[in-house]
């Protein structure tokens, strides 16, 4: 897999090997490369003191500064990094094919408190010494909060994106689960029994395959939207995927907290105005990378696949799917449950994912509006030695 390498500023102190454009028109990117300039993460230039090195990282994402950061980074208390703010950003840089970057580098960085992060940009920590995490730095996005917030850099990037559903007169279809490391779930078919609008039942919305290993920093995926009965009664939308959050560390990442980027759950159409809609589909988990030469993980990791949303019933509409497990990593999100009426129910919508936890996804088929289907499974990337880990979901994938 080639490696990207991002100068943030110009005097890097080496050129680029390839003669395409910059990654932002004014910078430089190295596309296979293997200049280190005494960068963390196992570089080979040990010489160099760590607090005097101007790169970083030696995995999926390669940063150049001008200059080493001289100041330490810390969050406590409550506290948000909008990525979609500039000013937020030590700088932004921008990716072919995904996200912006909102770099945020210092001497250490600390995360206290517990920090939201949201934003249009995937979100770059960098420190030069040590990169601690004793609170919780949460980049998951959600349905079931108010306001519903989308994580850094989600829903960007090719994603194989899911399937929306029929639409019927007498009972709507349900979004397909997004899909990203796992494959997400199918929605469930809506009016089962053709008792009237168009002829035949509503279709579900056929989740993505799932993909591979990124080249690049990258967000979970949105699930599909649930399918209408009429222009008053419309299905719910899909959950947006979880966010993208990178830490790199010259010398070493210790995680007692939490660090999160789970997607969203599916929507439902609540009351009459949902009226046999199809729920929306589940969000997938998004990506949290870890590259520092000593990664201990005594906390939690999660980026978990949304649920599905209910679909609805004759006078009423479903329940929302749950938000990808956070908190509780290794727990399946609810499912969003169905409306019931005497004249005949919803379809439920399925779970979300979680480690180990990927199989039936799919959103119940119904006579009125189907089920949306669950979220598939996001990506943990670390480069460096791990000790512990033990929480985390998904399983980790070295490099």
């Amino acid at each position: 897999m080639r490696a990207v390498c991002v100068a943030l500023l110009a005097g890097c102190g080496f050129q680029a090997s390839s003669s395409g454009p910059p990654i932002d028109g004014n910078n430089q990117v190295v596309l296979d490369a293997s200049v280190d300039q005494g960068g963390g993460g196992g570089g080979s230039d040990a010489a160099v003191p760590i607090d005097a090195r101007v790169c970083f990282g030696v995995g999926l994402v390669k940063v150049c500064l001008a200059a080493p950061p001289s100041k330490a980074v810390s969050y406590s208390g409550t506290a948000t990094i909008d990525t979609s703010n500039a000013a937020s950003c030590t700088r932004t840089v921008a990716q072919t094919g995904g996200p912006e970057l909102c770099v945020i580098a210092g001497t250490t960085v600390t995360v206290g408190g517990t920090v939201t992060v949201t934003g249009s940009r995937a979100l770059v920590l960098i420190a030069a010494e040590t990169l601690t995490v004793p609170g919780t730095l949460d980049g998951s996005s959600t349905t079931n909060t108010n306001p519903r917030r989308t994580g850094p850099g989600a829903n960007v990037g090719a994603c194989t994106n899911a399937g929306n559903a029929g639409n019927d007169a007498s009972g709507g279809g349900g979004g397909g689960g997004a899909s990203l490391a796992t494959k997400g779930g199918n929605g469930g078919v809506g009016d089962l029994n053709d008792n009237g609008g168009a002829p035949g039942s509503a279709s579900g919305g056929a989740a993505g395959n799932a993909q591979g290993a990124p080249a690049i920093l990258r967000g979970g995926c949105r699930g599909g939207s649930g399918g209408d009965k009429d222009n008053g009664h419309r299905g719910g939308v899909g959950g947006d995927g979880g966010g993208a959050i990178y830490l790199i560390a010259g010398g070493s990442i210790t995680i007692d907290g939490a660090v999160f980027a789970s997607g969203a759950g599916g929507v439902a159409t609540p009351g009459n105005s949902g009226s046999e809609q199809g729920g929306g589909g589940g969000g997938t988990g998004g990506m949290i990378g870890l590259d520092a030469p000593a990664i201990l993980i005594q906390g939690r990791i999660a980026a978990n696949g949304g649920g599905g949303g209910g679909g609805g019933a004759l006078n009423a509409g479903g329940a929302h799917g749950g938000d990808g497990s956070t908190i509780n990593w290794n727990t399946r999100a609810s499912k969003g449950t169905r409306a019931i009426d005497p004249a005949g129910d919803g379809g439920d919508g399925a779970p979300g994912s979680a480690v180990g936890q990927s199989d039936n996804l799919n959103g119940n088929p119904s006579d009125g509006g189907g089920g949306g289907g669950g979220g598939g499974l996001g990506l943990v990337w670390i480069d460096g030695t791990v000790t512990d880990g033990s929480k985390v979901s998904p399983a980790p994938t070295p490099h």
